[in-house]
């Protein structure tokens, strides 16, 4: 895997990796200056911190004295030569302003970041310019789908086993039990969510 991250690093492209900590690839030599942030939310406080470790300026300083826009230039400014490498875990979690800050300065920096969850669509921006990486052996399957359907039919049909040994209309049973296995199933769902 380190291996990939550094051919795909050298060859000057960005660089996301699936279900892994990205401090784990701090230590690749890849030539660049690598600004690693712990937090990449609120917006402003990020390319507040960026621009610090450019300029040695203090954070709150730069965060106090300059707006988002002026600070984005300043970064643009001192990375024109993109030997520059942000590296952050955690790219799901990103809000939709620090992404306009990264794809305003994505053509002067490179990134390096991971992925541990599932990403919004408002990620795709970022993530079309970007090489995802990922090692088949951390791959992830999401079963609850399929066992939210299955404990679904379970309910229905004992549900179903329970009414058939009282009385009653087979009808108006056959349609509880089907209504009631449709309730847990979606009741199921949103717990899940």
């Amino acid at each position: 895997m380190k291996k990939k991250i550094l051919l795909h690093i050298q060859d000057g492209e960005h660089v996301a990796v699936r279900y892994k900590n990205i401090k784990d690839y701090l230590g690749l030599e890849t030539g660049h200056k690598k600004i690693f942030l712990k937090h990449i939310n609120p917006a402003k406080e990020v390319a507040s911190e960026i621009l610090s470790k450019l300029t040695k300026t203090a954070r709150n300083t730069i965060y106090k004295k300059y707006t988002t826009n002026e600070i984005i230039e300043e970064i643009k400014k001192k990375t024109n030569d993109r030997k520059v490498l942000i590296v952050f875990n955690d790219l799901q979690e990103m809000s939709k302003s620090t992404m306009r800050i990264f794809l305003d300065i994505i053509n002067n920096i490179q990134l390096l970041c991971s992925i541990r969850g599932r990403t919004e669509k408002y990620h795709t921006r970022l993530l079309r310019n970007m090489v995802i990486l990922s090692d088949p052996e951390d791959e992830i399957i999401d079963i609850k789908i399929p066992m939210i359907i299955f404990v679904g039919t379970l309910a229905f049909l004992l549900y179903l086993k329970i009414a058939m040994s009282l009385s009653g209309l087979v009808a108006y049973i056959i349609l509880a039990s089907v209504w009631f296995g449709t309730i847990i199933a979606r009741t199921l769902l949103w717990i899940a969510k």
